[in-house]
């Protein structure tokens, strides 16, 4: 086993002695001190082909033996020695094309050899074997040819495949219903928020997926469109819906405001303080409970709503029992045995509609009146009928089972026959409120 770093540094001297002889023009002997580096680095890269400093120096070795070659020197034993400058000089940039991979220059010098140079200058060993290594690098040009086909091949079915997949993003985003969070009524609000809600979820997806190149300019576009809306939308709904809440807010305030500034009935007793209907409250009720589901993260956003509806419906109660105690029966305007027939219609009704009354007073307190009704026969609007009624009004002071009393103003009619007949009396409330039992 040779010492392969006193034989590299061995073949080191003897390479640099080669390079000072060529420098001082003595080329035979540079060429002897070069064969023996060569020799003895042939000798450590059959002993450790692998190593770098081996390798390195190998190099080295050929390159000084190309510059010697450049000259006109003849630098291997054998064959080559008899060549002229020319044919040497023509043989050294050939394999120095071979050497740096350079096909076509080395092809066009080869041709260029054989086009100088004819008869047994074309059969030496040498440009044989210059022959032989151009058609390996032809091979090996072919093989990387095909290789780069195939790899452009595989480049453009991915490319192929990441356009797809960049369209069936675009194509999953697009369905996504606009969302920006800016529509000022409920039913808008509800479907922004559930497109938010889908856009964040597809966004998490997205982001989990690999593509093969670079996205699309389209799915690029729509994708920061969508990160941008998704990043606003919090904040632009929460004031979208503050805008809502406001809105009903205000509406109750004003009726707040309307009732405070009803104060006549106080010093004229001939007036009632005015009273907000069942049918508005309620439809205060609805519009809160409409708000909500836009608040399921925080029902505090509906805090000041609710306390205004409180405080009107507190004013409101407060003002029902002022207006019952100035609440009281109408004279009668039909009496008994005349007002029978109405009486009993009105109280037919009413037992119907709130059973547990306890009738305390009746009163007929309108003459019974005659009157033309043009109207449809039924609500399929298929015929027009016109009839001639008699209605009356009447008035029933009754007590509830919560021990409040209420006053209930009835309308009771009766159709006129042709013949001048009547037919049965029917009857239902037109309005009904508090009166004071000290009333009655």
């Amino acid at each position: 086993m040779i010492d392969t770093k006193k034989t590299l540094q061995e073949a080191n001297g003897y390479l640099r002695n080669a390079e000072r002889s060529m420098f001082s023009g003595k080329n035979d002997e540079a060429v002897e001190l070069l064969n023996k580096a060569d020799e003895i680095c042939t000798e450590a890269k059959q002993q450790t082909p692998d190593d770098f400093q081996v390798k390195s120096l190998m190099q080295k070795i050929e390159k000084l033996r190309k510059d010697l070659e450049r000259k006109g020197v003849s630098t291997r034993p054998g064959g080559n020695n008899q060549l002229p400058f020319e044919a040497q000089a023509q043989l050294n940039r050939i394999r120095d094309h071979i050497v740096r991979k350079e096909l076509e220059w080395a092809k066009r010098e080869l041709d260029t050899y054989y086009s100088r140079f004819a008869g047994p200058l074309t059969d030496i060993p040498e440009i044989k074997e210059l022959a032989e290594h151009i058609k390996l690098l032809e091979q090996e040009e072919r093989a990387n040819a095909q290789q780069k086909a195939e790899a452009n091949r595989e480049m453009e079915v991915k490319a192929q495949q990441n356009e797809e997949l960049c369209k069936l993003w675009v194509d999953r985003f697009k369905d996504i219903p606009y969302f920006d969070g800016a529509p000022q009524n409920i039913p808008g609000l509800l479907e922004h928020k559930k497109s938010f809600a889908k856009a964040q979820d597809l966004l998490a997806e997205y982001s989990q997926v690999a593509f093969a190149s670079q996205v699309t300019i389209t799915l690029e576009s729509i994708v920061t469109d969508t990160k941008m809306r998704v990043q606003q939308f919090p904040s632009r709904f929460a004031e979208t819906s503050k805008l809502l809440v406001d809105e009903v807010g205000k509406q109750i305030n004003d009726r707040i405001e309307f009732l405070n500034r009803d104060v006549d009935w106080i010093s004229d007793k001939n007036q009632k303080p005015y009273l907000i209907g069942k049918k508005e409250i309620d439809g205060f009720t609805q519009q809160i409970d409409e708000l909500r589901p836009l608040f399921t993260d925080s029902s505090s956003s509906l805090e000041s709503v609710l306390n205004a509806l409180s405080k009107l419906i507190e004013l409101n109660e407060s003002r029902k029992q002022e207006r019952s105690k100035l609440t009281t029966m109408k004279p009668e305007a039909i009496t008994d045995p005349e007002a029978a027939e109405p009486k009993a219609a009105a109280l037919m009704a009413l037992s119907t509609s709130t059973p547990n009354a306890k009738v305390l007073r009746v009163a007929v307190v309108k003459p019974w009146e005659s009157k033309r009704v043009e109207e449809w026969a039924d609500s399929t609007k298929t015929q027009w009928v016109v009839k001639n009624i008699s209605e009356t009004t009447v008035q029933v002071a009754a007590e509830l089972p919560d021990g409040l009393c209420k006053l209930y103003t009835m309308h009771v009619e009766k159709e006129v026959a042709p013949n001048g007949s009547f037919g049965t009396p029917r009857s239902h409330i037109m309005f009904e409120e508090l009166m004071a039992k000290e009333n009655i």
